[in-house]
């Protein structure tokens, strides 16, 4: 991540804070931010809105590189599969005092009135289906159905793979030396030279997928713990150090001598596990120097992450059960650590009075280079059947959505994911900038087609009749089927490559 991303994520996190309750008041979920008093006669508090503001001026102020063009009403059409909460992440119809809404309307009316285009729903969008069926259909018919689609993660992924979406790098005016391209993730789905799906700011969803390790701070104060920032800001944040955090919590608060729900736990887990290899950086799917794909599971660093993992579920501070509980267990103030979305914080946490902080998930050891922020998306894309002659317009407009997505929408979803901070909000500002600085999605995972060690790896081991963690006959047992996927996955890029460079 260069230092310019940095500083721009930086600074929309400092706007995020603009309007953040100040240590001992909390908001509401859902209702709006105070505006600062104008009777506020604090120097520094003054200073610091004057900052905030800063910041925000800042913010708007980056420019894109796009040429203004007027495209004279043209219709640029999204079908967004999924349901309306999946369409509001990415399209708002219009304004309805809702903070993030809001900002999604901004964003689509912005790029509509700079560049005379109408951005429009498609009618397969307003039947609420959630299959790329329907699309792959319409390309086949070669009916040119929409500009963008959007859809979910692996399903597109699969889309992809029958040639059914642009490259993206062939698409004009995309400017992917603009902070809203995320670094990481471009690198992740780069192969060959090619990418086919969007992983960008157009959605809010690859926020408010990303996963953060939230912790209980009263929990923590009441036994005369630190807050682990000081750890994270040293390196030292690891897996062994969560480890013993974790196991010095455990209480059997109910007295009946049996570890259940209605106990006090140190970190606490669903039975399925969504990025939990992607903070490691033990991506199996591997590049070699000149960009082809190959299988390599590093068994040994995996075994050390399994083990651990192990340990924190089944050790003394550790529960794994259903997610309605495990989050009812942390909402209750029942549990030290929890690794979830950040769209926890907004959906669930803010209707309880858990004080919670957030941190990145640790390090499986402290030489590990740097902290990652897994995450997932509903992935974007052209399709084939769009007409050639509107490229252009197609690229301006979804460079455009991007920047504004970036610049108007993600303050607004960090405002509304930090209404509950309290005295230490700045050190839970650092670190989403840390997490979302290095936020990854896997190509294992979007490619893996739900059979990748990305995808079934922990789920088979912990959840088997006799939970375990022996990663070497895993992998020996798959490793067979793993290759000979890749090597599809190689021959489909090669072929793309080839018949584009004829």
């Amino acid at each position: 991540m260069t230092t310019k991303k940095r500083s721009l994520i930086a600074l929309l996190l400092a706007l995020s804070m603009l309007t953040v309750p100040s240590c001992g008041e909390s908001a509401a979920n859902g209702d709006e931010p105070t505006a600062p008093s104008a009777e506020v006669t604090d120097p520094a508090a003054e200073a610091e809105t004057e900052e905030q503001l800063d910041a925000a001026e800042a913010l708007a102020a980056i420019p894109d590189s796009l040429p203004e063009k007027d495209m004279d009403g043209w219709q640029f059409r999204m079908t967004i599969f999924g349901t309306d909460q999946t369409r509001a992440e990415t399209y708002a119809e219009e304004a309805t005092g809702n903070v993030v809404n809001d900002a999604v309307y901004k964003k689509i009316l912005n790029v509509e009135e700079r560049f005379n285009v109408d951005v429009a729903l498609t009618e397969t969008s307003l039947a609420s289906v959630d299959s790329v069926d329907v699309l792959k259909q319409a390309i086949v018919a070669g009916d040119d159905s929409c500009e963008l689609a959007q859809g979910h993660d692996i399903s597109m992924a699969n889309a992809a793979l029958q040639a059914y979406f642009y490259d993206v790098y062939k698409i004009p005016h995309l400017d992917f030396e603009k902070p809203w391209w995320p670094e990481a993730t471009l690198e992740s789905m780069t192969v060959l030279g090619q990418m086919y799906m969007m992983f960008n700011n157009i959605s809010y969803v690859n926020l408010e997928a990303t996963r953060v390790m939230f912790f209980n701070k009263t929990l923590m104060d009441d036994m005369n713990i630190a807050h682990p920032y000081d750890t994270v800001y040293e390196g030292k944040w690891t897996l062994d150090e969560l480890q013993t955090l974790s196991d010095s919590a455990y209480l059997d608060l109910n007295g009946d001598g049996n570890r259940d729900p209605d106990d006090q736990y140190g970190f606490v887990s669903p039975t399925y596990f969504y990025c939990c290899m992607e903070p490691f950086n033990l991506e199996p799917y591997c590049k070699d120097a000149d960009g082809n794909l190959y299988y390599s599971l590093d068994v040994e660093r995996t075994s050390a992450l399994v083990e651990k993992y192990y340990n924190l579920l089944f050790g003394q501070g550790g529960l794994k059960t259903d997610y309605d509980t495990i989050t009812k267990v942390f909402t209750d103030g029942r549990a030290m650590f929890y690794y979830a979305t950040l769209n926890e914080a907004v959906n669930k946490f803010s209707d309880s009075d858990v004080v919670y902080g957030i941190l990145p998930m640790p390090k499986l050891e402290e030489s590990q280079d740097q902290y990652y922020g897994g995450s997932t998306d509903r992935p974007i894309a052209v399709p084939i059947t769009v007409q050639t002659t509107n490229m252009d317009n197609i690229g301006i407009v979804v460079e455009a959505l991007n920047a504004e997505g970036y610049k108007n929408v993600y303050p607004a979803f960090y405002e509304i994911a930090m209404k509950n901070r309290y005295a230490d909000q700045t050190d839970d500002a650092k670190m989403l900038d840390l997490v979302h600085g290095n936020v990854i999605i896997s190509f294992t995972y979007l490619y893996g087609n739900y059979a990748s060690a990305y995808n079934i790896l922990f789920e088979n081991l912990f959840n088997a009749a006799t939970p375990n963690t022996d990663v070497a006959s895993w992998a020996a047992k798959n490793e067979k089927v793993q290759n000979k996927y890749v090597e599809r996955l190689q021959k489909f890029f090669t072929e793309q490559l080839t018949a584009a460079n004829p």
